[in-house]
């Protein structure tokens, strides 16, 4: 992560629905702090409701408690991301708690045909695996933000899944973390342990190398993958930023694949059957 005039730490609400419908899930609320990078203090805020197109469903208000009148007196998505953008500025690194919140800002700016911030990669800050992979020995598993905030032994402020309260609390662990970790340092977990035991690969290794397969090949969509393909995916990408794997342990990935490649498709194969049956 280079070094920014601010970091931009936020987080989005959207009006969801646990069940199937044609109706968009879009965002209801963003909530965000900014922070000047050179003394590491919070310099503005950011917080606004966005009147969405569908109807809010009762499972968001249950969840958020935000109602349909209060969304209904706020602004569309076009005014609140047009307020954002001059509010996010420039010479900035964005943090969020995981990476969903991008692809919600993505999806709601091509829907109403506007521009947003620069969200690309390289000015991205994951800090729930930044916590994850820095706090190893805190997090067995990726921690949600409300945990993440005790477990540092920090106290929760405001409404859990409000826009803004999350992104204060992602700012106080940000601050923490900031405080205790080198945030420009790239911490990785050890995972050979997991993966190997006796000069092999466990179950559970095997297991994940199949599941690692398996996400490739869904988002690729292709029909056929080699180790050396593997190797040079986004999926593998994002799993040596995560991990570190010793020679050995690659060896051994390596012997494996065509076993996992061949597991993988038949998982795929029989998803995609009983899919079609359940339609029938």
């Amino acid at each position: 992560m280079h070094e920014p005039r601010y970091y931009i730490v936020f987080d989005i609400e959207r009006n969801f629905r646990p069940y199937q419908s044609e109706a968009p899930t879009e965002i209801i609320d963003i909530g965000a702090i900014k922070i000047e990078a050179g003394t590491m203090s919070v310099v503005e805020t950011f917080s606004s409701l966005v009147k969405p197109t569908a109807s809010l469903s009762q499972h968001t208000t249950k969840l958020t408690g935000i109602t349909k009148q209060e969304v209904k007196e706020a602004d569309k998505f076009p005014t609140v991301i047009a307020r954002f953008r001059k509010f996010v500025g420039e010479e900035y690194v964005l943090v969020t708690w995981g990476k969903e919140d991008y692809g919600f800002l993505t999806e709601d700016c091509m829907l109403h045909d506007v521009e947003g911030p620069d969200l690309t990669k390289e000015i991205r800050f994951d800090l729930q695996r930044f916590v994850f992979n820095a706090y190893e020995e805190l997090f067995p598993n990726q921690p949600s933000l409300k945990f993440a905030v005790e477990q540092l032994g920090l106290e929760w402020e405001g409404e859990q899944h409000r826009a803004f309260a999350d992104a204060q609390n992602t700012a106080n662990l940000f601050f923490a973390a900031a405080k205790e970790k080198d945030i420009h340092h790239l911490y990785k977990r050890k995972l050979d342990h997991v993966l190997v035991e006796g000069g092999a690969l466990t179950d559970k290794g095997k297991t994940m190398m199949k599941r690692w397969v398996v996400k490739e090949l869904k988002k690729s969509r292709c029909s056929s993958l080699s180790w050396g393909t593997f190797m040079k995916s986004e999926t593998w990408e994002n799993l040596t930023e995560q991990y570190e794997f010793k020679d050995t342990t690659l060896l051994l990935l390596q012997q494996y694949f065509k076993t996992a490649f061949k597991k993988a498709k038949q998982q795929i194969r029989a998803a995609a059957f009983n899919k079609s049956r359940a339609k029938i």
